[in-house]
């Protein structure tokens, strides 16, 4: 585990190896930007804003409005501001504009100083990001766990466990911050990216020494990461665990659905797909096209045509591969009279499929 030192090491470094690559933030002196000899702007700020092409003129116009709130209560304006200089790698222009913001009334407020953490994390500037949510107090600005959240989703960003690792152990012990189910969620979500599941699922076991209790999006996460690599005997430990604890909703069913049918599990797959309607989960469109495209993959049909047609009823209407692999199917097990009942549902869609797919499923039909 590395301490606090090392998480800053770590920033520094990067810092260090992006600077070979772009122009150092403290080589180039900043102009401040000439007074306007109290004559009004020609055309609102946020219209001239979005109009300036040149990196010098938009930097200068956005320090000139400074205190303007259109402008720095406008999310888009600001977005958009450090974006297109930081395409024009002129990231001395973003570190001048927004230490700049820190330093004024609203650097007061946490939300806008997540605003600047998430800024600097946009134009790749980590370091400034992780160190503007230590110098949070130097602005007497209240630091609470949303803001260590925002700096946590920045630290995941860089793919450095040890420095990740670091920040979430010891950094709420130096500030009294207490985690909630967003770090947790944020951190699984980095390590089932990084592909060290196992690590990922001991942060959700350990929230719950911590006090948390995982939710939907945290086994959901887990769940993805375990099918994807085709951990499914896992996966499916997990699905009975989070069953106990909480109530799945209909995003966790698509993807345990799916999970099943990819490890050609279907029975277990028709299984959470009745406990649906007896656990008072919606059936919806996503969940039929899981099951009748696994059903159709695993030669079962019958059950397939009926959830097809139960769908479309609806007006759900299932991708146009798997009601062609239906209707193959179907003729295959010479069902013809079935087959026939789909594509004149298919047909009373609205709005209509394209003639070209149609015609495809016509064809089917038609062939010997």
């Amino acid at each position: 585990m590395l301490s606090l030192q090392h998480v800053r090491r770590f920033c520094k470094s990067a810092a260090v190896i992006a600077s070979n690559k772009l122009p150092a933030v403290t080589s180039k002196r900043i102009q401040s930007p000439k007074p306007l000899e109290g004559k009004p702007l020609e055309q609102p700020a946020l219209v001239k804003l979005k109009a300036e092409r040149d990196p010098e003129k938009l930097f200068q116009l956005f320090k000139a409005n400074a205190h303007n709130r259109l402008v720095i209560e406008n999310r888009f304006a600001f977005e958009d501001t450090v974006s297109r200089l930081a395409g024009a790698q002129r990231f001395d222009y973003i570190e001048h504009l927004l230490e700049h913001q820190k330093t004024l009334p609203q650097g007061r407020r946490e939300g806008f100083i997540v605003r600047i953490i998430m800024l600097y994390a946009k134009a790749g500037m980590t370091k400034h990001a992780i160190d503007t949510f230590y110098d949070m107090h130097l602005y007497r600005c209240k630091r609470t766990v949303k803001s260590f959240n925002a700096a946590l989703k920045v630290l995941t960003q860089t793919r450095n466990l040890e420095a990740i690792q670091a920040f979430l152990t010891e950094v709420p012990e130096k500030f009294d911050l207490q985690l909630d189910i967003f770090s947790i969620n944020i951190v699984v979500k980095a390590f089932c990216e990084m592909d060290i599941v196992d690590k990922a699922y001991l942060i959700m076991v350990n929230a719950e020494k911590w006090g948390i209790k995982p939710d939907v999006v945290t086994y959901t996460t887990l769940l993805s990461a375990l099918y994807k690599s085709k951990r499914c005997e896992i996966g499916n430990g997990l699905w009975n665990l989070m069953r106990l604890g909480i109530r799945p909703d209909e995003v966790t069913c698509n993807l345990v659905i799916k999970g099943f049918g990819q490890a050609g599990y279907l029975e277990m797959a028709k299984r959470v797909y009745s406990s649906m309607h007896t656990k008072g989960c919606k059936v919806n469109e996503k969940i039929y096209q899981t099951m009748i495209h696994y059903l159709c993959k695993g030669g079962e049909f019958n059950l397939a045509c009926t959830m097809c047609k139960d769908c479309m009823k609806r007006n759900w209407y299932p991708s146009v591969d798997t009601i062609l692999a239906l209707l193959e199917g179907l003729k295959k097990n010479k069902q013809l009279g079935k087959a026939k009942m789909i594509v004149a549902l298919v047909q009373k869609r609205v709005p209509p499929f394209p003639s070209k797919q149609l015609s495809s499923m016509q064809s089917i039909l038609s062939k010997s």
